[in-house]
């Protein structure tokens, strides 16, 4: 399931539902500049002194982080949520509003997905 609002998404990843926010990537397109910088490819990342950077970042043009995480509760029927600090609090209006429309729509979807999936099937 995906589900995404401007820059706003809720996704199954790593067994969780997840909110997250996406922004522009400030790596996005600059290995080169950093390799002229003097950082080194190494298995996959780019290394200069103790700080690595994976080198899969410099091919996406946009990032994202986990603002929220939803679980199903069986007893009540619903999501819980849990928010990562106060990362919710700190969306802008527009944001908080896509979030929360988000949210409405992952939460019906995720209880109609359970639904689905404990129905006993008609024989």
């Amino acid at each position: 399931m995906r589900i995404r609002i401007n820059d706003i998404e809720c996704r199954f990843r790593q067994g969780r539902y997840e909110i997250v926010k996406w922004q522009p990537n400030c790596y996005y397109g600059k290995q080169e500049e950093y390799l002229e910088n003097g950082w080194e490819s190494d298995g996959g990342f780019l290394r200069l002194n103790n700080t690595s950077i994976q080198e899969s970042i410099f091919n996406l043009p946009e990032t994202s982080y986990t603002i929220a995480t939803l679980h199903y509760d069986a007893d009540e029927g619903c999501c819980d949520m849990k928010t990562v600090g106060p990362r919710l609090l700190e969306l802008d209006k527009p944001h908080r509003d896509d979030f929360f429309a988000v949210y409405e729509y992952a939460e019906e979807r995720i209880r109609k997905e359970i639904e689905d999936l404990t129905e006993e099937p008609e024989y």
